[in-house]
């Protein structure tokens, strides 16, 4: 095998392991829940900017 055809297989290599890291990590976040209620989530962040503000304002 050539230089260019390491180089080749290589890249190919990397992003096949770039790949299925991407992929394990969006298995994980789905298998932990970490897409279920997302709004509720940015509703509570809102809630607590709001308690900060007040609390700064008193």
């Amino acid at each position: 095998m050539t230089d260019v055809g390491y180089l080749t297989v290589g890249e190919f290599l990397v992003a096949l392991l770039m790949s299925l890291a991407a992929l394990s990590a969006l298995v994980w976040a789905a298998a932990s829940g970490a897409f279920r209620n997302v709004e509720a989530i940015k509703h509570r962040v809102l809630e607590l900017e709001e308690e900060d503000h007040a609390r700064r304002t008193q």
